[in-house]
């Protein structure tokens, strides 16, 4: 019975040992205020802390000088001088008779300016179109909705840093579309991929599957030839990528056909498939469902370097999960994806900008649920690893674009409010990060 008895304690200690060690008396830190998630805008902080320890705290310093204890309680306050960018914060806590316990906080300053436009450059509301750059300090934009799920327009329409109001080309798309990609090609052109002819789809056939290219040059849109299985999604992203001077276009996600055969089925598509864009046709080098990555749509993908890329949204597998990962096509082992953290309010539907390289900037967006539509934005920063909840709100929406111009101002434009009606908003940001 005795025997029994100390083989069954020495398993109970063995199972113990599985939990991590840690020194007896060593203090916890916790951030009090400021949010430090949130990014600010404000040159310096008075950093208060909470620093909790079984034995005596002593000591709290960090390399801008020592904290200073409220008396009679736990916490502890400094100030902090903050230079534009990431700042870490290391600070070190001492115990009477204990181990030091050291922390780091990242702190994220910038400054900013956002205004809204007196009279709006665009004459009517939209959402679900898309902006791009085109030559001469300009952009077009190309189709959207009125309304939410409803049907798409067959406008495009052109705007030049300095005008009044977009204005309507005359040559139009052959098909109207909502949730699209217009890529941006190294010769100035713009290619147009998938799509819907409505925001709601409950059939593969209101996806569109045609590709056409605007051409600045000749004002005027043509057809491109096309081989392969028919591209039918939407709300997917799209990589241009230039390897040995030759075109790719990568498509990631979106709502549409997860199946093709033998019959077509709709859903969130979980795949990469990858184009190459040469002598002005569009070749498929993958099949109609690529290699499976997460159920992303309404993601968002902005580019962090070369052939680095962030997406970040919500993964809509068995349950709807927030995602956030970064894809390498540099990788020497192939397509390397990995984790990142999440945003601190996961979204989708929002629109991002790459402020310089592994800063981006995301603006509004939704929750899983249409009417949960969001004002605020958040900026990730890839040396940290974290998003940051910018200091300052956007009036509330989804399905709208961002556009870094040419002076450096950032255009948001248009998009969905909760009631799911298009918006008219026009604002211009600037963030200075460094």
């Amino acid at each position: 019975m005795m025997r029994r008895f100390v083989f069954l304690l020495l398993i109970v200690l063995f199972l113990g040992c599985d939990r991590p060690f840690a020194e007896v008396g060593e203090a916890t830190i916790t951030v009090v205020s400021p949010d430090v998630t949130m990014a600010t805008a404000e040159p310096s902080i008075m950093l208060e802390l909470s620093v909790e320890s079984v034995r005596d705290v002593t000591r709290v310093r960090s390399q801008f000088g020592e904290f200073a204890q409220d008396a009679g309680s736990s916490h502890w306050i400094s100030p902090i001088s903050l230079n534009k960018g990431l700042n870490q914060v290391i600070v070190e806590a001492f115990v009477d008779n204990g181990p030091t316990r050291i922390d780091t906080l990242s702190i994220f300053h910038l400054t900013y300016t956002l205004s809204a436009a007196t009279t709006s450059i665009f004459s009517f509301g939209t959402g679900s179109h898309t902006i791009s750059h085109i030559p001469g300090n300009s952009v077009i934009l190309l189709g959207g909705s009125f309304q939410a799920g409803q049907e798409a327009a067959l406008d495009a329409h052109i705007w030049t840093l300095g005008d009044q109001i977009f204005k309507l080309i005359r040559d139009l798309p052959t098909f109207p579309r909502v949730g699209h990609t217009a890529t941006e090609l190294p010769d100035g052109r713009v290619l147009i991929v998938g799509g819907a002819v409505r925001g709601d789809i409950d059939v593969t056939s209101d996806l569109v599957s045609f590709v056409e290219l605007y051409d600045p040059v000749e004002a005027g849109f043509e057809a491109v030839p096309y081989s392969g299985d028919p591209i039918r999604r939407m709300y997917h992203s799209a990589i241009l990528r230039r390897v040995n001077e030759k075109t790719f276009l990568v498509l990631l996600g979106g709502r549409g056909d997860t199946r093709y055969f033998p019959t077509p089925q709709l859903g969130i598509r979980e795949d990469m498939r990858t184009f190459e864009f040469r002598n002005d046709s569009l070749i498929a080098l993958s099949p109609a469902v690529g290699p499976f990555i997460e159920a992303v749509a309404g993601h968002i993908q902005a580019s962090l370097s070369n052939d680095r890329y962030l997406v970040s949204g919500l993964d809509f597998g068995i349950v709807s999960t927030p995602t956030s990962f970064i894809m390498d096509f540099a990788s020497p082992f192939g397509i390397e994806i990995s984790k990142t953290a999440n945003m601190n309010t996961p979204r989708i539907r929002s629109a991002a900008v790459t402020i310089k390289p592994g800063i981006v900037a995301f603006f509004g967006g939704r929750g899983e649920v249409s009417d949960n539509v969001l004002g605020t934005s958040e900026l990730f920063l890839e040396d940290a690893n974290q998003y940051f909840t910018l200091p300052f709100e956007i009036e509330p929406r989804f399905g709208h674009t961002a556009t870094k111009l040419s002076d450096n101002s950032i255009l948001l434009l248009g998009g969905f409010d909760a009631t799911s009606n298009a918006l008219t908003a026009t604002d211009f940001v600037s963030l200075s990060v460094q």
